[in-house]
This record gives structure tokens, sequence and C-alpha cells, in this order.
């Protein structure tokens, strides 16, 4: 097999694999603090994972449709949440890459992920009123606020797991 054909291989492997722990760790009790305005989700910690290599904007998104869609408030969600993270992990990635100082990178990561929870404050807003927190602000404020707190810890255990393992490759 050809070093192109391995690296492929390998890529579409890590996709599957971050998109998979996305799910499964969103299902875990108590971890799956999840719906309406409060969203602790840790999984989205996974989206620090965009600073290290852009594959995982796509295994990030590939989680967030797949969850929302089962487990969350369905195919709306799915779509919403799905261009969420497309975008807000790519404005990440994008970012980032001009960031030397890796924790510097992180705190970008996550006030950059936590200020994109408007989108989703938006769609409850809008296509689940009884989801949302009241308003649009009171909505984003509470997500604002649980991100911020999913992305932190998140932040942590990236960092100590890419100080073994190579997650740019």
């Amino acid at each position: 097999m050809s070093n192109h054909k391995k690296s492929q291989a390998r890529n579409i492997t890590l996709i599957g694999v971050v998109a998979a722990l996305y799910i499964l760790v969103g299902m875990i009790p108590p971890f799956n603090l999840r719906g309406g305005a409060v969203q602790i989700r840790p999984g989205e910690g996974f989206n620090n994972l965009a600073i290290f290599n852009k594959r995982y904007i796509i295994a990030q998104t590939i989680g967030v449709f797949i969850f929302n869609l089962f487990f969350g408030l369905g195919i709306i969600d799915a779509i919403v949440g799905g261009l969420q993270t497309l975008v807000m992990t790519w404005v990440v990635y994008t970012v980032t890459q001009k960031i030397k100082n890796v924790p510097l990178k992180f705190v970008a990561s996550t006030l950059i992920v936590s200020l994109f929870m408007f989108w989703i404050a938006a769609e409850l807003v809008i296509f689940f009123p009884k989801s949302a927190d009241g308003s649009f602000w009171a909505t984003y404020g509470m997500l604002f606020i649980s991100e911020l707190a999913s992305m932190i810890v998140g932040s942590i255990v990236i960092y100590s797991v890419s100080k073994t393992i190579n997650l740019t490759k």
C-alpha cells in the first residue's frame, strides 16, 4: 500500500474515531446534560482538536450531526448544529494557524466556539421555543456559559493528550 493510501486510511479512521467518541461521550450519564439552553456536552471539548489538524473539522461535524439527529431535537437540530460546527471549527482552524503559542490556541478556540453558540440560540428561539430560555439573549447567555464550561474542560483534556500524542499528524 502506498504512503498516500495509508495516509488517507489513517485520516478516515481518525475522523470516524473522533465522531464516534463525540457521540459516545454525549451518551454517558451524568455527562449527557443536553437540550434547551443548558447543554453541557463533554464531546464539545473535541472542537479543540481543530487547532491541530483540519480533519477534525469533518470529524466533529459528523459527530454533532449524528448525535443531534438521534439524541437531539431531530433533523433541524442536526442540520443547524452540523453547519454551525462546520463553520465554527473551520474558523478555529483558520485563526489558530496564525497563533504559535499552543495554550493561546486553546484560549482562542474556547472563545470562538463559545461565541458561535448564537447559531444554536437562534435555532432554539425560532424552531424550538419551548427549549429556549425565553429570549434570544437569555438563551444565548446560557448556551455561551455552558459551552465555555465544556470547552475549558475539553481544553485541559486535549492539551494533556497533545503532550503525549502528536495530534497534527
